[in-house]
């Protein structure tokens, strides 16, 4: 085969940035939206967004939770109902992780009065029996049998991972139903031990394979905590509801995001703020970013995500229907 002059030009330049660790890879766009449908009316709001979704050709969206209010019943006819909704949003394809709204929460007497375990299992079995048809070259993998909610797969050159990480302190506060509480704390402990090998899973296959970046999405805010005095106390088998039930979540992804030193985003709902936090991580990790994404009554859009590794600011979030671009976040206390 004959080598052009102009062709081998090309390939040494490749081969260049290759060896410089410039990224070739093409900017990527998706959408995250959550903390919505609450009631009729956003229904209608999200079947918009939808035909916007669509019309717009974005690859797969990402629901981060709450797919009804806190107070709606939990039964299996309105949680097959939300499951349909949103499936039917996107041609091709749904990554969905819970939110305290979806389980934790329906043990309150206006939900239902139910065992949050039991929910826990209908969703499980509603939303996770079978994927949608996900596109072979996405890689889709999920945390086995015991947390099929757990997702991770690769678009373009970035890897996505999915935890499940709910508000309400993560299930640790006001178990009115399970019998006795001590079941649903057990719960708690080995979800948060089995999201912490997740994301250094996902960490460590975003290294190995030389990924752009990393996008970490869940439900809850890291910084909605219902009592502030234990902010900076982990959760242990001695201590499992005076604690911070995200500590040790916040460590290990500053950690490991610091020592990937690409760019990282956690996307989050639960809390009403749509803003982006460029400087999640402080000092401890320069390339952590933020996003606390719209919905929660107030804010009622989705988040178009654009990830360019060759942009100086490689995170860009704008507000489908708005257009407007995300706010900064408001100054919070940093992980310590």
């Amino acid at each position: 085969m004959l080598i052009t002059r102009d062709a081998s030009r090309l390939a040494v330049v490749v081969l260049f940035l290759l060896f410089a660790g410039v990224s070739l890879a093409q900017p990527v766009e998706f959408v995250a939206l959550g903390d919505m449908p609450y009631g009729k009316d956003q229904i209608g709001s999200l079947k918009y967004i939808g035909k916007k979704i669509r019309k717009a050709g974005f690859p797969f969206v990402i629901h981060y939770g709450d797919l009804k209010a806190g107070d709606s019943p939990c039964d299996d006819g309105l949680l097959s109902e939300r499951r349909d909704l949103l499936a039917s949003i996107v041609e091709g394809g749904l990554f969905y992780t819970p939110g305290d709204n979806d389980w934790t929460d329906c043990d309150r007497p206006k939900a239902g009065g139910y065992d949050e375990l039991e929910r826990l299992g209908k969703i499980r079995s509603l939303f996770f029996s079978q994927d949608l048809a996900f596109r072979p070259e996405w890689q889709v993998a999920r945390q086995g049998p015991d947390y099929p909610e757990n997702a991770a797969w690769v678009f373009g050159n970035l890897q996505f991972v999915t935890l499940h990480i709910v508000g309400s302190d993560n299930g640790r506060r006001q178990i009115l139903k399970t019998v006795p509480p001590a079941k649903a704390l057990d719960a708690v402990d080995a979800r948060d031990r089995a999201n912490l090998l997740w994301l250094e899973s996902a960490f460590d296959q975003a290294q190995r394979q030389a990924r752009d970046g990393l996008i970490v999405v869940m439900q809850a805010d890291p910084f909605e905590i219902a009592d502030h005095e234990k902010r900076n106390r982990p959760c242990t088998q001695s201590e499992r509801t005076a604690c911070n039930p995200y500590l040790q979540f916040l460590r290990q992804l500053t950690r490991q995001a610091d020592l990937f030193d690409r760019p990282v985003l956690l996307v989050h709902g639960s809390t009403n703020d749509f803003c982006l936090d460029e400087g999640f991580g402080g000092w401890q990790a320069r390339k952590l970013w933020r996003l606390n994404g719209p919905g929660d009554f107030v804010f009622i859009d989705a988040a178009v995500i654009r990830f360019d590794p060759r942009d100086w600011k490689p995170i860009q979030v704008r507000g489908l229907l708005s257009g407007a671009m995300a706010p900064p976040c408001r100054l919070r206390e940093g992980v310590k």
